[in-house]
């Protein structure tokens, strides 16, 4: 990954903005967007509305984030479990829906399924020289993200308490 991202350098510095927007918006999105379902799809178990929380973030990070915002043990092999599917789907369908949906430029190819998909998205767009290096920023990036945002006590908050029906 780390070779592929060099070789691109000069088009990530000048695509800067478009990655900082991208990070920005997959983490907010991912965090809030996720909050949002679990709370309207109506999940009993306030635990595993909180172990689907981290589900737009790479494996080793959503245990973290899970422990953060208050998952049991046992519920953190369900965050990765729903990690691993979320990347799996990307991984198979991802190509074909960005594609669908016009999607060509490869800069926004990859910045989509590095933070949708994570691992095994990026793995997935291997072949796409040009959105490659894009997905393997984005998934870093956005798991980052997510990570530090979660570790602010407020957004942590507003998150469990969207996800939890303001029961924190």
């Amino acid at each position: 990954l780390a070779i592929s991202m060099y070789d691109k350098r000069e088009l990530i510095r000048d695509n800067f903005l478009q990655i900082a927007t991208a990070v920005s918006v997959s983490s907010l999105g991912g965090l809030f967007g996720t909050a949002w379902m679990v709370r309207l799809i109506g999940l009993l178990q306030p635990s595993f509305r909180v172990a689907l929380l981290s589900r737009n973030i790479t494996s080793p990070l959503a245990m973290a984030i899970a422990g953060l915002l208050g998952a049991s043990a046992s519920t953190v092999s369900i965050a990765v479990s729903i990690v691993v599917v979320t990347g799996l789907f990307g991984a198979n369908f991802g190509a074909a829906i960005l594609t669908a949906a016009g999607i060509k430029n490869p800069v926004a190819r990859g910045m989509g399924i590095g933070a949708a998909a994570h691992g095994l998205g990026t793995a997935a767009f291997v072949d796409e020289k040009d959105a490659f290096p894009f997905s393997a920023i984005s998934m870093a990036l956005t798991a980052t993200a997510c990570t530090c945002l979660v570790s602010v006590p407020a957004i942590k908050k507003i998150v469990l308490s969207i996800a939890l029906n303001g029961a924190v």
